[in-house]
C-alpha cells in the first residue's frame, strides 16, 4: 500500500530550499537551525540530492557516514587539556582564552600562561576551518545505522550545535539520513524524545526525478530510455525484495555504456552477464529479459533530447515521427509510451538548458512552435501542456518570451 506521507525528491528539493532560508533566519536571530531527517530506501539518492543543493547555492557540503565512524572522537573530537591564557587587550582590558596544553609552545611572551586547566574536546578533522558566508550543510549519513554514543553525540550537535568546547560554523544545517525501520534494514529506532528533535521527511523513488539527474550528468541516453520504459518494474519490489534500486542501476549503466552496439548477440550476452552482478537479488533475471524486449522494439535508438532541440526541423520531424509511430497494414499507429519518454527528455533537457547563462529562449520558443504547429501529431496535447507548463514554473521569467506567442500560451491557458 503507498504510504500517503510520503514524497518525491522533486517535492522535498522545494521544501528543503524553504528550510534553509529558514535556518538562515533563525541564525541571524540567535536561535538554532532546525535539523532535517530524510528517511527512505537505499539508493534512491538521499544524500545525492543534498549535495547538488548545497553545490546549486553555494554552500559548503560536509558528509559524514556515522556507521563507518569506530570512534565517537571522530565525530566529537578527541579530549585534550587546555590552559587558560590572559593578556592585555588595546583597550587595557584584560583578556582570556583557552588553549592546548600541546600548543604552549607557540604563546607570545605578552601572553600569560595561568595555572587553571580544563578538559575539553579538539574540534573534529572533519570540521571547515573556514567560514562560507552562504552557510554549511552537515550531512550525517547512515544516521540510524550508527550505535547510541553517536545518535547521543548527534543529539547534542542537533539541540545546541555545539559539542562541550567547539561549535557548528555560522549558518549550519545539519541533516540526517536514514533507511526505513520496516525490518528489511539493520537500523537502531529511535525513541519519541530524538524523534522530536529534528523534521523528519519520508522519500520515495519517482523515476521522472532520477531521469532528470541523469540527463543532468550526460548518463548515457539509452539508459536513461530504459528506466523510463521499464522503470515500475525494474525497481519493485519482489517477495518484499528489491532487486534493483537506482545507485545500483546508475552502477549498471555506467558499467556497459562503454558497449556501442546492444544489438550485437555477444554484447547483448555481456550486458546480461553483468546485471547479474549488479542486481544479485534478480534469481529470474527478469532485467535481462526487460533488456531484450527493450531491444526488439529499438528503443535503445530514440532520438536524442539535445537533436531534438538543436537539429533543423526538417532533419529531425521525420525521426521523431518514426520513433512515435507504428505503421501497421499500411497505416501509422501513434506510441504514446514511446512519445512520453521523448517528452519527458526532452522536458529534462529544456530544463538543464535553461538553468545554463546565456542559454537562447528564441531557440526554445522556435522548437516549441514546431511541435504545436506540425501537420502530424508528434506529442499529445497533454505532453505538450506539461512541458510548457513546467518551464513556466521553474522559469517565470524566460517564460514571459515564450508565452509572447498566442499558440504556446494557448497550451497552458485552462
Amino acid at each position: 500500500m503507498e504510504n500517503l506521507n510520503e514524497l518525491t525528491i522533486g517535492d522535498f528539493t522545494n521544501i528543503f530550499n524553504y528550510l534553509l532560508d529558514n535556518n538562515k533566519r533563525l541564525y541571524e536571530e540567535g536561535q538554532t537551525p532546525i535539523a532535517i531527517g530524510i528517511e527512505g530506501e537505499a539508493g534512491i539518492g538521499k544524500s545525492s540530492v543534498i549535495e547538488q543543493i548545497a553545490k546549486k547555492r553555494g554552500m559548503t557540503f560536509c558528509k559524514l557516514n556515522l556507521a563507518e565512524l569506530e570512534e565517537v572522537g571522530d565525530l566529537t573530537g578527541f579530549p585534550q587539556k587546555e590552559v587558560l591564557l590572559e593578556w592585555k587587550g588595546k583597550d587595557g582590558n584584560i583578556k582570556t582564552k583557552w588553549y592546548s596544553e600541546n600548543m604552549l609552545n607557540r604563546v607570545p611572551s605578552n601572553v600569560k600562561i595561568t595555572s587553571k586547566t580544563r578538559m575539553s574536546y579538539a574540534p573534529p578533522a572533519w570540521l571547515p576551518t573556514e567560514e562560507n558566508a552562504n552557510g554549511l550543510i552537515l550531512c550525517l549519513d547512515d544516521f540510524s545505522r550508527s550505535n547510541a554514543l553517536f545518535m547521543q553525540a548527534t543529539m547534542e550537535l542537533i539541540n545546541t550545535g555545539k559539542y562541550v568546547s567547539w561549535e557548528l560554523p555560522k549558518n549550519t544545517s545539519v541533516v540526517l539520513t536514514s533507511n526505513p525501520d520496516d525490518g528489511n534494514y539493520s537500523v537502531s529506532s529511535l525513541d519519541n524524545a530524538q524523534k522530536t528533535r529534528f523534521i523528519n521527511f519520508n522519500l520515495k523513488l519517482n523515476i521522472n526525478d532520477w531521469a532528470s539527474w541523469a540527463e543532468s550528468v550526460s548518463l548515457d541516453s539509452r539508459c536513461i530510455n530504459f528506466a523510463l520504459m521499464y522503470g515500475d518494474e525494474i525497481f519493485a519490489k519482489h517477495n518484499n525484495v528489491q532487486v534493483a534500486n537506482p545507485r545500483a542501476y546508475t552502477t549498471f549503466c555506467k558499467a556497459i555504456e562503454g558497449i556501442d552496439n546492444w544489438n550485437d548477440p555477444n554484447s547483448l550476452s555481456m550486458i546480461i552477464n553483468i546485471s547479474k552482478g549488479c542486481f544479485l537479488e534478480d534469481k529470474d533475471n527478469s532485467i535481462g529479459n526487460l533488456f531484450t524486449m527493450f531491444l526488439s522494439k529499438h528503443l535503445d535508438k530514440l532520438v536524442t533530447p539535445k537533436d531534438m532541440l538543436e537539429q533543423s526541423w526538417n532533419v529531425i520531424e521525420p525521426i521523431i515521427y518514426e520513433c512515435v509511430y507504428d505503421i501497421i497494414d499500411g497505416n501509422p499507429v501513434y506510441k504514446p509510451e514511446v512519445a512520453s519518454i521523448l517528452s519527458t527528455r526532452f522536458l529534462n533537457y529544456l530544463m538543464i538548458y535553461l538553468g545554463k547563462k546565456g542559454s537562447d529562449c528564441n531557440k526554445v520558443q522556435t522548437r516549441l512552435l514546431d511541435f504545436i504547429d506540425n501537420k502530424r501529431k508528434l506529442f499529445s496535447e497533454d505532453l505538450l501542456f506539461h512541458i510548457i507548463k513546467n518551464i513556466v514554473a521553474k522559469y517565470p521569467n524566460k517564460a514571459t518570451k515564450l508565452l509572447s506567442n498566442p499558440l504556446i500560451r494557448n497550451k497552458v491557458i485552462i
